[in-house]
């Protein structure tokens, strides 16, 4: 089984059109009303040309199972996801995100879940994202340097070796001070 993400094209309008307007996708987005093909057309040829957002199909060997959607704002990236409800719980959104990180490269995300979406929140937790916020929505963030964060990695490891016996707590804070600001 191989998956991958992949710039979307015009072919794939009608598949992202119907998996946003099934019921249960719906009921996860902040408008959960039903998209006409003519307010969708409009929205999808925008996004598939925008140079600043990232719009991917998902695609499980030659099938479409979902898409995965970029949104550049001033320092960070919204992220949406989006997977057919028959191939929940098969791991598969997870191996998506991680093909499109790879093609993002680096960048801070954030993801905005609706209070009541708790698959999301745990299908997010599960794949290295952290609690930004909770209030009205749940805000949860990552942020992505596949090379930075290998040197990281190597230099907490170290650091930790050095310091085993101080305060977790220390630790803890130096690893989201390598993740927030790494220079």
């Amino acid at each position: 089984m191989k998956i991958i993400a992949k710039k979307i094209s015009k072919s794939d309008l009608i598949f992202a059109l119907r998996l946003r307007n099934i019921k249960s996708v719906r009921e996860n987005c902040f408008n959960t009303e039903i998209i006409t093909i003519k307010e969708h057309k409009k929205w999808f040829l925008k996004e598939i040309k925008s140079k600043n957002n990232l719009f991917l199909i998902i695609k499980k060997n030659r099938e479409r199972i979902g898409i995965i959607r970029y949104e550049k704002k001033e320092f960070y990236y919204n992220i949406s996801i989006s997977i057919l409800p028959k191939y929940h719980s098969q791991n598969l959104g997870s191996m998506a995100l991680t093909a499109s990180e790879n093609i993002l490269k680096k960048g801070m995300l954030i993801s905005n879940i609706k209070k009541n979406n708790k698959k999301s929140l745990v299908f997010f937790i599960k794949n290295g994202y952290a609690e930004l916020s909770n209030n009205k929505k749940y805000v949860l963030y990552k942020i992505i340097n596949k090379k930075q964060s290998i040197k990281n990695s190597k230099l907490i490891h170290q650091i930790q070796e050095f310091r085993k016996r101080n305060n977790v707590n220390w630790m803890d804070i130096l690893k989201i001070a390598f993740e927030s600001a790494p220079d």
